[in-house]
């Protein structure tokens, strides 16, 4: 949706804030598989390193990668989260689509959020 000249956000429910802790996570289109290999898993990880770690969006404190679906706990640095993950996902889906033959979405829809107090 495009208002005067720029994208719309879409809504999220649940707002990034610099120095607070999230479980994000997200599961394959149609519950099918994001991980395939060995070595899918090692590429989505040097994803998340290249996207989230190395530009100090945030912190991976742990990580669980399940077949058709991910769990990340990350301790947020920065407030663009968001789109650091948007490209992140982005550019491991366009990676799966060519190595496997596939096209389309590879997520079910963008990654979700929950604040974790402490």
């Amino acid at each position: 949706m495009e208002r005067q000249g720029e994208l719309e956000m879409p809504y999220r429910r649940t707002p990034f804030v610099s120095g607070e802790h999230y479980h994000l996570y997200n599961r394959g289109n149609n519950f099918e598989n994001v991980f395939i290999t060995r070595e899918d898993y090692i590429r989505f990880l040097r994803l998340l390193r290249k996207y989230i770690v190395s530009n100090r969006t945030a912190d991976i404190l742990a990580y669980c990668l399940l077949p058709n679906h991910y769990h990340l706990l990350v301790h947020l640095r920065r407030d663009n989260l968001s789109e650091s993950m948007q490209a992140m996902t982005v550019a491991y889906a366009k990676g799966i689509n060519k190595k496997y033959g596939r096209v389309g979405r590879l997520f079910q829809a963008p990654f979700q959020a929950i604040h974790v107090a402490r």
